[in-house]
């Protein structure tokens, strides 16, 4: 009887610690996939308030609105307007290249950045991107006509204001607000063929490259490396023998408020 007590004690103890383990384990794994999970949730509601932001500055530029607010919650995340990249669209006449214009554009891109992972999304020039690292997608394409019958560049400027909020952080809800400071269509030209080229001066240039040369009437050349360690990567890319181009800038004031 005394063995058996013992062998019944041992076995007892045997059960609660397998018991105890395999909580600790669950609750472990759990944990750390509830909070992944939480994570994702976060990243996807900060994409859909920055193509409600897109939206909106469709709505500026292409219905006349004067300004706009994008509501956005951050929660342990960072909103940022970044420093500027550069878009260069240029053409010549394909018959006589003495005829040509030039349109250099700075935008400050609006960065929403994860604190607890490299993840980041990030509104310019009219395209929505969601990063990792090195690699992306553009989750937003840009609204580009790039044929050979028409090629059509609406610019997006988004600069900061004057008094401008350009970052901030932590969790809560804040506003983009987005005003039009200026319109204009900078290039017309239907009077004949013209080589158009966008160049990109980008942090993702290479995702740059991605998207525009999935395009069928765009050539693209390879990515070019940064000069200098405070310069970006660029990329530029053709549309040649367009018989219809047009590039209208719109450039809006941003700016952050709680």
């Amino acid at each position: 009887m005394s063995d058996r007590a013992v062998s019944d004690t041992l076995g007892f103890v045997f059960v609660f610690a397998i018991v105890l383990s395999m909580v600790g384990l669950v609750s472990a794994v759990g944990m750390t996939g509830l909070q992944d999970a939480r994570d994702v949730e976060r990243v996807n509601n900060a994409e859909r308030a920055l193509d409600i932001l897109g939206d909106n500055m469709e709505d500026i530029a292409d219905r006349g609105a004067p300004s706009r607010a994008t509501e956005v919650k951050l929660q342990d995340a960072r909103l940022t307007l970044d420093r500027p990249v550069e878009f260069v669209v240029s053409g010549e006449l394909t018959s006589d290249p003495s005829v040509n214009f030039t349109n250099t554009y700075d935008v400050s891109p609006v960065v929403y950045t994860a604190d607890s992972s490299d993840e980041r999304v990030v509104y310019a020039f009219d395209a929505l991107l969601r990063t990792r690292g090195d690699s992306g997608t553009f989750v937003r394409r840009p609204s580009f006509v790039l044929t050979e019958e028409r090629v059509l560049i609406p610019a997006f400027v988004t600069r900061p204001d004057e008094e401008a909020t350009t970052s901030v952080g932590g969790s809560g809800t804040f506003l983009i607000r987005a005003d039009k400071a200026a319109s204009d269509v900078l290039a017309a030209r239907t009077d004949g063929q013209y080589d158009v080229n966008l160049t990109v001066r980008s942090p993702r240039a290479a995702l740059w490259r991605e998207e525009l040369s999935s395009r069928p009437d765009v050539t693209c050349d390879p990515v070019v490396p940064a000069a200098t360690p405070d310069s970006y990567p660029s990329v530029s890319c053709y549309v040649n023998g367009a018989e219809r181009v047009y590039v209208v800038s719109t450039s809006v004031d941003m700016t952050f408020a709680d």
